[in-house]
């Protein structure tokens, strides 16, 4: 009985292994996608939040095979903002995208 018990917890946690790992080896999907830009560009690094941007349209395209940086995703976007400096983000095709290593969410690369 104690080497079933023993192959049982082995087998549960191999699985509980590759299930974790085939979950973080995938590209991001549209909505993850979305969120990370979303948070981007309302929470800019080294700058104070201004006026908030919403995306009105979001698609993903594709991604390219993953690289140390991440995933080079395109996608058509329409934001919306009185920020008119926001309206820049309409004519980004694509952007990296990666999984932060501090909360375990997609996030996306600057791309100015």
């Amino acid at each position: 009985m104690r080497l079933h018990s023993g192959h049982v917890a082995l087998g549960s946690m191999a699985f509980a292994l590759c299930a974790c790992g085939a979950a973080l080896a995938g590209e991001p999907t549209e909505a993850q996608m979305k969120e990370a830009m979303l948070y981007a560009m309302n929470h800019p690094p080294g700058e104070a939040a201004g006026d908030p941007i919403t995306i009105t349209f979001f698609k993903k395209e594709a991604c390219d095979s993953p690289t140390p940086k991440g995933y080079n995703c395109t996608f058509d976007v329409k934001v919306a903002s009185t920020n008119i400096a926001a309206s820049f983000y309409n004519d980004i095709p694509g952007a990296w995208f990666y999984v932060d290593k501090d909360t375990g969410k997609w996030a996306m690369r600057p791309p100015f």
